[in-house]
């Protein structure tokens, strides 16, 4: 049998074992102990030390045991295996940062649309929704000059569309934010 139908086997091995957690949750399990398994390869590889799959995977322990290993640490709570933190880091830190990313986009859009509604009250030539005779060009925002060869679409009616634009899209984040809070 080749290394490679070696690791197959104990991957799918497992898998079975991991039956217990939700796909997503073993997929993550199953990644993670094949990239252990080839990075152990690698590394005697780079050692001029002879790879031998089997040796290897005796290291890992059973299918069984590693799989109630995982198992325990993510139904019950138990301490991780040894090389599981790092990948729960690394899934933390990209929440994290999917988090700050979208209230960034999110609160910065709705505040931009709410000042646009807000400021037509205020100097109602500069602010508009611009659009040229073919439509193929669209303008919106507070502009020194209106750009040539165009017409404003919403007049009055910016004010309201813009400031209930921007609510909703404050009030999306938040509930995205909330559904992102949830899953870290």
């Amino acid at each position: 049998m080749s290394d490679r139908e070696m690791i197959h086997d104990y991957l799918q091995s497992l898998m079975r074992f991991l039956s217990r957690l939700d796909q997503e949750d073993a997929d993550d399990v199953l990644r993670e102990i094949e990239s252990h398994i080839y990075d152990v390869m690698e590394m005697r590889e780079e050692n001029g030390q002879m790879i031998d799959a089997s040796a290897i995977l005796e290291g890992f322990g059973q299918p069984r045991d590693l799989a109630s290993q995982y198992v325990d640490h993510i139904l019950k709570g138990a301490p991780p295996p040894s090389g599981f933190k790092a990948i729960q880091r690394v899934k933390r830190g990209a929440t994290s940062g999917l988090r700050y990313a979208t209230a960034l986009v999110g609160y910065v859009t709705a505040a931009t649309l709410i000042i646009i509604g807000l400021y037509k009250l205020v100097d109602p030539d500069a602010v508009g929704f611009w659009a040229n005779e073919s439509g193929e060009s669209v303008v919106i925002g507070a502009l020194s000059e209106v750009p040539a060869g165009t017409h404003e679409l919403m007049g009055w009616w910016l004010t309201p569309v813009a400031v209930l634009l921007g609510i909703g899209a404050a009030f999306l984040t938040s509930r995205l934010l909330g559904v992102l809070k949830l899953k870290s």
